[in-house]
């Protein structure tokens, strides 16, 4: 059962090491430096930043063979020119391959930090483009209201000036008809005339007679 030791903080102090450090210490992979803390820091090693000397020197051995075949192979290579004379293909594969780890723990520790970075600038650029067309879309917004605002108040101010003109049209039409009917209030009323039917000469006539007959000749 491994043993469960202290949590550390999370970032580094001066009594911890960061992960990338560590990781260059060993000559490793972070995935494989924290598949070594596993068996140390079951509970955060895939989470947490930095690291103790003491649980540094408690995975060692997970790379040490590697660090000593290294040594190994650099110390014999001065002394032993018999060794290197007969078999040159040992040393000819295993320092290549040596350098290869190498350049492939570089290669795998720097390709998440590219990676990131790539991400980053990438979430970056859409962010600021989102932005930017946000941004455009709430203009045009803000274009159209004030839009609306315009044709709104000119059409209130049309329906204004119509009103004022209507109002005053009434107050004026109210005077010209009192006008009319104060004029058609003084006309009179029609006087009946009776007809004249009598014949004048015949009642000169029949006058006349009347008053021949009372004459004595």
């Amino acid at each position: 059962m491994a043993i469960r030791k202290k949590v550390t903080p999370a970032m580094p102090t001066a009594d911890t090491i960061s992960i990338h450090d560590a990781c260059l210490k060993y000559m490793t992979t972070e995935q494989s430096l924290r598949l070594a803390l596993s068996n140390v820091r079951p509970d955060d090693f895939d989470t947490l930043r930095a690291v103790s000397e003491a649980d540094l020197e408690a995975i060692a051995a997970y790379f040490q063979p590697r660090l000593s075949d290294e040594a190994v192979n650099t110390s014999e290579l001065p002394e032993n020119t018999e060794t290197l004379t007969e078999q040159p293909s040992n040393p000819a594969t295993e320092q290549p391959q040596s350098t290869l780890s190498v350049s492939q723990q570089q290669q795998h520790l720097t390709a998440p930090t590219q990676s990131l970075t790539s991400n980053t600038q990438l979430t970056l650029i859409d962010q600021l483009a989102r932005q930017a067309g946000q941004e455009i879309e709430l203009v045009d917004a803000i274009a159209q209201v004030k839009n609306q605002l315009i044709l709104n108040n000119l059409a209130v101010r049309d329906a204004e000036l119509v009103e004022s003109i209507n109002q005053r049209w009434q107050y004026q039409k109210q005077g010209y008809l009192g006008t009319i009917r104060d004029l058609a209030s003084l006309a009179k009323e029609p006087v009946q005339i009776t007809p004249d039917e009598s014949d004048l000469t015949l009642e000169i006539e029949g006058i006349i007679t009347k008053l021949g007959k009372k004459l004595i000749v």
